[in-house]
């Protein structure tokens, strides 16, 4: 601990230095200055950022950072940024770049947004509501599914797993990669934490039996009831707060489409 204190300090003085900032090496024309120095050294492993406490150490690490400078200034004074293959990869980063910034913005706006919902009361979820929830829907269920793009496929592994065939197995064709290494098996549900159009035949199936081609917008799924087992309130209240929070998202959404119109352009997706 004193040790981490330590560190912290040495950080404070740095931070504290005003006016222009303070360089701690030239390389060329380049420079590393204390906020570079502490950047990089904020990257490393904690046990090495003690020893660059010492004095050893920070002219150690000081080195390292000399040395990438020079193979900085090197390459920059060979004009390689001249060359077409630096300027395509350049403008490809730069791309990227925008495009982060672009959904960093967005996941911005749209977690203030729904912040903004919440302390309006939009997306209020009382505590009565949770308790309702869960006293109507109080099991979790185990569910293997697989998924095929045409009802003709559904229908043939049905016969087969029927004749026997192992749903695991016949599990590493489905279209859904994320559960078919897996044989097929789902994430354990809630009620709400299933696709609409599954949740019914889930909740309402038996244990053990087989159900399907049940057709969602996804394609045509087989469905393998394995288990259900009750779930106790403060277990999955969280859980259960996220599904009717979404719900209410849901139905604010709806209300909004009439002023945002959705038209889908591309023919193969109508």
């Amino acid at each position: 601990m004193k040790r981490r204190a330590t560190w912290f300090a040495f950080v404070a003085a740095f931070a504290a230095c005003k006016g222009r900032e303070p360089v701690v090496a030239k390389v060329g024309g380049l420079t590393i200055t204390e906020s570079e120095f502490r950047s990089k050294l904020a990257d490393v492993a904690p046990d090495y950022q003690n020893y660059v406490l010492t004095p050893n150490g920070r002219r150690q690490f000081l080195d390292v950072l000399i040395r990438e400078k020079l193979i900085l200034a090197a390459a920059t004074d060979s004009g390689v940024q001249r060359s077409n293959e630096f300027k395509t990869e350049w403008t490809r980063i730069m791309d990227e770049d925008e495009r982060a910034l672009r959904q960093a913005r967005e996941k911005l706006m749209i977690q203030l947004w729904r912040e903004e919902l919440r302390q309006k009361g939009v997306l209020r979820v009382p505590d009565e509501e949770v308790r309702d929830k869960h006293a109507r829907f109080p099991k979790e269920m185990f569910v293997r599914h697989i998924l095929f793009g045409s009802a003709e496929d559904a229908e043939a592994a049905l016969k087969k797993l029927r004749g026997g065939a192992s749903f695991a197995v016949l599990a590493k064709d489905s279209l859904d990669a994320d559960t078919a290494a897996d044989g097929g098996k789902m994430r354990p549900a809630l009620h709400g934490e299933i696709i609409p159009e599954l949740e019914d035949v889930v909740f309402r199936g038996k244990v053990g039996e087989l159900v399907g081609p049940v057709r969602s917008k996804f394609g045509y799924h087989i469905l393998k009831k394995e288990a259900e087992k009750p779930t106790k309130l403060e277990d999955v209240q969280d859980r259960i707060r996220i599904i009717l929070e979404k719900q209410k998202l849901d139905q604010h959404l709806q209300s909004l489409q009439a002023r945002f119109p959705v038209e889908v352009i591309d023919v193969q997706f109508k």
